[in-house]
């Protein structure tokens, strides 16, 4: 049987693969396979934004981001408000995170009069944690695109068709559950 090429980019040609029968489902294997490394170097980049800022190797870029929800707009969060703001159902990894942010003392359990389950914000210690690794993101990735042309633009339309992805993904899940 004689192998298929299809070119993936102008000066790139791969044998056909299983994912790529078509010139559309090229684009799409190919948006996906950024999509991937996106994930990892972004998962890589908080994990050393974490371990820049307070020296401890025991977490992972999940920490990280899990610190960072518990802290956006200054209000205590439950788990499943960072569940819901990172669109995951994996609570158990959640609350593992959550353990370990505070049994280092980043976040600690807010004062909450609701009875309503357990809600957690930012200590002191995790705001200092916060605030470094926000002046290393402005340092090395928000001042390096501000001189890229129409950059705020880009952003603006890749967070859209982005926000359409998974709307699809998530959809498509869905639709797969039921069918298995």
């Amino acid at each position: 049987m004689k192998k298929q090429k299809i070119e993936l980019s102008e000066s790139t040609e791969l044998d056909h693969w299983h994912l790529a029968h078509t010139e559309s489902e090229r684009f799409l294997a190919e948006f996906e396979h950024t999509l991937i490394c996106l994930a990892q170097a972004f998962d890589r980049h908080n994990l050393m934004g974490l371990v820049a800022s307070i020296g401890d190797s025991s977490f992972n870029g999940q920490d990280n981001i899990i610190l960072h929800i518990i802290g956006t707009l200054d209000r205590p969060k439950s788990l499943s408000d960072i569940s819901r703001f990172m669109n995951r159902d994996d609570l158990a990894n959640i609350q593992y995170s959550v353990r370990k942010l505070l049994k280092t003392g980043l976040i600690e359990k807010a004062n909450d009069k609701s009875a309503r389950g357990t809600n957690y914000q930012v200590s002191a210690e995790g705001r200092l944690v916060v605030d470094a690794f926000v002046r290393l993101r402005q340092e090395l990735i928000v001042e390096p695109m501000k001189e890229m042309e129409q950059f705020k633009e880009n952003v603006k339309i890749a967070t859209k068709i982005m926000g359409l992805f998974v709307g699809m993904y998530d959809q498509s899940a869905r639709v797969m559950t039921t069918r298995s």
